[in-house]
This record gives structure tokens, C-alpha cells and sequence, in this order.
């Protein structure tokens, strides 16, 4: 591994270390039986120092890399690279629109419309997973994030309103 790459994943670790003791201090506020503000910011955090000190003690026992040769071929075709291009742009322009039809449409219906789509413009063609991962993920998203945290998500207008209202 080179060295840029062991000194990112140290301060990577040292900053997700700092974010967690700060996120430590929003622990004990709120009322007693609550879960407060800290504990998810607290896991999330504690996963990223792991994950990061795990990169980071396992570029060091790796030892440096035989070879520097570029992450890309130097011979890469340009075809590839617009290919590649393409996929972010739509993949970008995917999540602009969920972004500016989620107030519109409510949250689920954005959701069950903007997975499938987002699947199948990073290259997803199984038909299977573009038609159940949008159900089985909106639900698992709503059943923590509404139900269990209470977080309210954005219903929409009209008839939809009144759609995502059903699953509320």
C-alpha cells in the first residue's frame, strides 16, 4: 500500500475518533428511558474507527507494494471511460430527481420509484432484484426510521398524501 493511502486511513481513524468522543457528550441529554441523540451518530462513528484502524494497521502489516503501476491501464479505451461517465452522470441526475420529488410524491413512493431506478443505471439487469429490493428496503427503511425512531418522512401532496398516509 502506498503511503498517501496509510496516512488517509490514519487521519480518517483520528478523525472519526474525534467525531465519536464528540458525539459521547450528546449521550446523557434528553429525558431518562430515552435513547438520545448521540447513541446512532455514536454507532455509526464506532464503525468507522474500527473499519478505518482495521485499513489502516493492515496497510502497515502489508508493507509497502512491489509495484506503483496506476489503478487504471494506461491503455483504457475511451469508450470505457465514457461509459463510465455516463453511469454517474445518470446515477447523479437519479438522485437529484428523488431529491426534488420526494416532497411531492412522499417518501415511499419516491423510494419504491428511485431504487429500481438508481439499480438499473449502476448496471443492475436482474429482474429479480429490480422488483423486490425497492419493496424490501423501503420497508425495512420505514419500519426504522418511522415506527421504531419516529422520524417523520414527507407524505407528499394529494393523492399521494393519502397514499403514503396508509403506511403511517
Amino acid at each position: 500500500m502506498k503511503k498517501g493511502e496509510r496516512v488517509f486511513f490514519g487521519v480518517c481513524a483520528v478523525f472519526f475518533g474525534f467525531m465519536f468522543l464528540q458525539a459521547l457528550g450528546l449521550m446523557g441529554k434528553g429525558r431518562p428511558g430515552e435513547i438520545g441523540s448521540g447513541l446512532w451518530p455514536g454507532i455509526a462513528l464506532g464503525a468507522c474507527i474500527l473499519l478505518s484502524l482495521a485499513r489502516f494497521l493492515g496497510s502497515l502489516w502489508r508493507g509497502p507494494k512491489e509495484s506503483d503501476s496506476p489503478a487504471h491501464p494506461a491503455g483504457e479505451s475511451t469508450v470505457e471511460k465514457r461509459k463510465r461517465r455516463i453511469t454517474v452522470t445518470l446515477s447523479a441526475l437519479c438522485f437529484l430527481a428523488f431529491m426534488g420529488l420526494t416532497p411531492y410524491l412522499g417518501f415511499i413512493l419516491a423510494t419504491l420509484l428511485f431504487i429500481p431506478a438508481f439499480a438499473f443505471f449502476l448496471g443492475e439487469r436482474r429482474k429479480t432484484v429490480l422488483l423486490v429490493s425497492p419493496f424490501l428496503l423501503t420497508a425495512i427503511i420505514v419500519a426504522v426510521f418511522v415506527k421504531f425512531i419516529s422520524i417523520p418522512f414527507p407524505k407528499g401532496v394529494g393523492i399521494f398524501a393519502s397514499f403514503s398516509r396508509l403506511f403511517y
